[in-house]
């Protein structure tokens, strides 16, 4: 991961926890104490209990995937498929305690994980692809990835990419 994309992705984060922190104070002061109980019970579910030092990112793999991206047209026809080639690094995110179990687990199931990955971005939508943050794709390949990694050990993955996709 280069210097650049580890800055741009600290200023994200940042940039994401300055808005919710925002909201925060916008809403505690037009609501009850209804809403702010409401915003409390939602940071929490955020799980802020981690501090960004006590995580590891592990690099799963490089991914260049040749899709046919299905598209539809403004009345809903299909669209021939418009063929483009995906390129990522993969990283899963996981406390620092489960980084050897992790590991492990991506050399046990190389094959599995390269396949399922290849799967879930071979099913993508040329609207999922425009998506400039890719999050339908994100929470399908988590969702793919998690039960092969370790359900409890994988807490979120990151795509690193400079150019996501390309037609071919």
């Amino acid at each position: 991961m280069t210097p650049e994309n580890l800055q741009y992705r600290l200023d994200n984060r940042f940039v994401r926890l300055t808005m919710v922190l925002a909201a925060a104070l916008f809403l505690s002061g037009c609501g009850g104490s209804d809403e702010v109980v409401k915003l409390g019970d939602y940071l929490e579910e955020l799980e802020f209990d981690r501090p960004l030092e006590s995580v590891k990112e592990i690099k799963v793999n490089t991914y260049r995937i040749p899709c046919a991206a299905q598209h539809h047209d403004a009345a809903g026809r299909d669209l021939p498929a418009l063929w483009v080639q995906m390129k990522f690094d993969l990283y899963v995110i996981a406390a620092k305690e489960d980084e050897n179990a992790v590991l492990a687990s991506i050399e046990r199931h190389r094959g599995m994980l390269d396949d399922t990955v290849i799967k879930v971005c071979r099913r993508s939508t040329l609207d999922q692809l425009q998506d400039n943050r890719w999050s339908a794709i994100k929470t399908q390949l988590l969702d793919a990835v998690r039960p092969l990694l370790g359900k409890e050990r994988v807490r979120q993955i990151t795509l690193v990419y400079s150019v996501p996709w390309e037609p071919i």
